[in-house]
């Protein structure tokens, strides 16, 4: 399968194809972080310019979009969880205000899930104070932030300042497709851990830093 495959398939809104190709890939051993990053991702980012190039309408756009998440929720459903879930494993994910892309924050949510952690994702476009207060409430470990837009970034921040400072002391995970376009030194912290793919973030879910999160309230 190529991302273009499954671009299609998105295109013409035919989520039973669409879920097949990815669960095709997944049989021949391809890891979940893969398929997200080099199928999904690929595929949305073929969407995005056909529509950058007028060869498909709002509508069409829209529709791969839904038909994508429908897919992934799908798909997500049938990966094996890790045993052994505690409540001292949990992380949150939210993209920050007016920012409506989603689908990046739900499949490193999914990857999180998939290992064995509690999580809770927000959806986009969550204000900051409706942020810490959901995070105050829940205490994550992890708190993972998506950003698409440039014009948004200027709200990270006072996101990452507020967010570290709640009782539970999270980790703060970044993820954006920008990070591959632009320097986002400025914005790093002594908690923050900049996402550039998929694959990364898997890697990191093994890493020794993140068996001490994960064990910390045991």
């Amino acid at each position: 399968m190529t991302a273009l495959q499954f671009a299609h398939a998105l295109l013409d809104g035919d989520s039973e194809k669409a879920y097949e190709l990815l669960e095709s890939e997944f049989a021949k051993g391809k890891s979940p972080a893969y398929i997200f990053q080099h199928y999904v991702t690929g595929a949305m980012r073929d969407v995005g310019e056909l529509w950058l190039n007028d060869e498909i309408s709002v509508a069409d756009e829209h529709l791969a979009t839904a038909t994508c998440d429908y897919v992934l929720a799908k798909f997500h459903s049938r990966i094996p969880r890790k045993k052994g879930t505690s409540a001292g494993k949990k992380a949150m994910f939210f993209t920050v205000e007016k920012e409506q892309h989603s689908l990046g924050m739900k499949m490193a949510a999914y990857l999180f899930e998939q290992a064995g952690w509690r999580v809770r994702m927000l959806g986009p476009n969550l204000p900051l104070s409706y942020a810490k207060d959901a995070a105050n409430q829940f205490l994550p470990n992890v708190i993972g932030l998506s950003v698409t837009i440039v014009h948004h970034l200027e709200q990270l921040p006072l996101y990452l300042k507020t967010l570290e400072k709640i009782d539970s002391n999270p980790t703060m995970l970044l993820g954006s497709r920008l990070l591959s376009q632009l320097d986002f030194q400025r914005f790093k912290t002594d908690r923050t851990i900049f996402i550039p793919q998929f694959e990364d973030l898997a890697e990191i879910l093994e890493s020794e830093e993140m068996e001490q999160l994960r064990d910390a309230n045991l």
